[in-house]
């Protein structure tokens, strides 16, 4: 008794199959780790909404990412006030990084993904940054 010869699978099902494949790759990509910032899970700072009345924004956390503008001030018990330009904004917002934080050396006009948490009277605190 003969045997069929096999036949080879058609090249559109090959060039299907690996379209499909590199479209896979592609959204893991976008949903599991193309992005590098940090701090994902917080929502974004609203910049605008804390400029006209930063009291409805108390007690909550986001994340904000901006260049330093200047340091501020500085103390060894309460940590360093800096002025920090939001990515996108023109304008410039204070933020108080406690000593406890430990941050890397902050300097004028170097980048970072902030961690902040609005506090009674609107003052913006940082829990977490790295550099961007």
């Amino acid at each position: 008794m003969a045997r069929r010869a096999r036949s080879a699978p058609p090249i559109r099902w090959l060039l299907a199959g690996g379209a499909i494949l590199l479209l896979l790759v592609a959204l893991s990509g976008f949903f599991f780790g193309a992005s590098n910032q940090p701090f994902r899970t917080a929502a974004e700072f609203p910049v605008q909404q804390y400029l006209d009345e930063s009291s409805t924004l108390r007690g909550n956390t986001y994340r904000l990412t901006g260049a330093v503008l200047n340091s501020i001030a500085w103390s060894p018990a309460e940590g360093r006030l800096i002025s920090v330009q939001p990515a996108g904004s023109e304008s410039a917002i204070p933020l108080v990084v406690p000593a406890d934080i430990n941050p890397p050396n902050i300097q004028k006009g170097q980048s970072f993904h902030f961690l902040i948490e609005v506090r009674d009277s609107g003052i913006l605190y940082v829990t977490g940054l790295n550099k961007a």
